[in-house]
């Protein structure tokens, strides 16, 4: 082999290498464009629709690569203005999402990573902190991710099939990370993912009714409108971690009278994600299907260029044996289908036949 060769593919190997880390997370159609090789590709279920299909799928595609871009970089300053900027506007992007969700949302360590790659994470963390040790920002951030760190040491298992050491890794993460949020509480910025990343927490170390009630307050007193309170707490609830049968529906009713809440749409928003937990949502659970009905109806008309709430919408209607809605949506929906929401290609496949729409209409996205 010629040595002008050999020398190419040495300098096309040292750019995959610099490159690698700031592949983390980026569409597969985007890799393949930048010719990058790399294990972190993002999933096939989370590949944006085609061009020209939504538009709000593509900008929130396109923010959480600049996003990502930022940190693989450690452009800290960069991210230090995003986010601030974010705390001040409160933005949303066209499907409800708030632009704060995502953006820390784009700074996470996949479950199937090697250990090496989350301990290049946690550097990176302590870099930021490093840095801007005063920044709400950094120490969610910061904190977010010890929390993700000390589930991926315990594993979705149940309790019993929890390695000691997992359970070891799992307290000391969580005990970090609890560490963490008590220093930045006493900031001067404050950030609505704080109290988010704290439920997620107290769900972990098992935090009494009483003061998980209270963080929930708290978080409330600070944006009502926050959607991943209700979530959180929703999922803090169930039955499988510190909930009752019933539970956490009812909380969710609750909260619709809340003042300058969410109302039904919360309601709605809670009950699809809560879908995932449940094979069939309104016959396993206490949730009125009325209430999330006008709860979708509401979000439709807020967020109308939402191919991804229509899907949401109509994908509850068919959970709910609303045959009549069902059909209705997947007409406005048209060949804007997007199996992720449904769960996959063949759930939507099954959704569609019930309802009675031909099997030949494209989904804009493969699953």
């Amino acid at each position: 082999m010629k040595n002008s060769t050999i020398w190419k593919i040495l300098a096309l190997l040292v750019v995959l290498t610099l490159c690698g880390l700031w592949a983390l997370h980026l569409p597969k159609k985007l890799i393949h464009q930048v010719t990058v090789i790399s294990q972190s590709f993002t999933s096939p279920e989370k590949e944006s629709v085609k061009d020209g299909q939504d538009r709000i799928m593509r900008e929130i595609e396109a923010y959480r690569m600049e996003t990502r871009t930022l940190y693989n970089n450690q452009r800290f300053a960069d991210l230090e203005s995003r986010a601030k900027d974010l705390h001040t506007s409160k933005a949303k992007f066209g499907n409800g999402i708030w632009k704060i969700t995502l953006f820390y949302n784009c700074l996470e360590c996949r479950e199937e990573e090697p250990e090496s790659m989350w301990q290049l994470h946690e550097q990176i963390h302590k870099n930021w902190v490093s840095q801007y040790p005063n920044s709400i920002t950094a120490r969610v951030a910061q904190a977010d991710f010890f929390v993700s760190y000390a589930w991926h040491a315990r594993g979705a298992d149940y309790a019993n099939k929890v390695t000691q050491q997992g359970w070891r890794l799992f307290r000391e993460r969580l005990a970090e990370a609890r560490k963490i949020l008590d220093q930045a509480k006493d900031l001067s910025e404050k950030c609505p993912e704080w109290w988010r990343v704290c439920m997620t927490l107290a769900r972990g170390q098992s935090w009494s009714r009483e003061d998980f009630n209270q963080l929930f307050e708290e978080a409330k007193a600070f944006e009502p409108t926050f959607q991943m309170y209700d979530i959180s707490r929703a999922c803090y609830l169930l039955p499988r971690w510190h909930g009752k049968p019933g539970e956490w529906e009812a909380a969710a009713e609750k909260e619709i009278d809340r003042p300058g809440g969410l109302g039904l749409e919360g309601y709605a928003v809670v009950a699809f994600n809560m879908r995932s937990y449940y094979q069939d949502l309104f016959h396993e659970t206490r949730l009125s299907w009325e209430k999330v009905r006008q709860g979708m109806e509401i979000r439709h008309q807020h967020y109308p260029d939402s191919a991804e709430i229509l899907n949401h919408y109509c994908c509850l209607a068919c959970y709910a044996d609303d045959k009549e809605l069902a059909s209705k949506l997947f007409a406005e929906i048209g060949d804007r289908l997007i199996p992720h929401c449904w769960g996959g290609t063949q759930n939507l496949a099954r959704m569609k036949e019930w309802a009675g729409v031909a099997p030949d209409d494209k989904p804009t996205t493969g699953r």
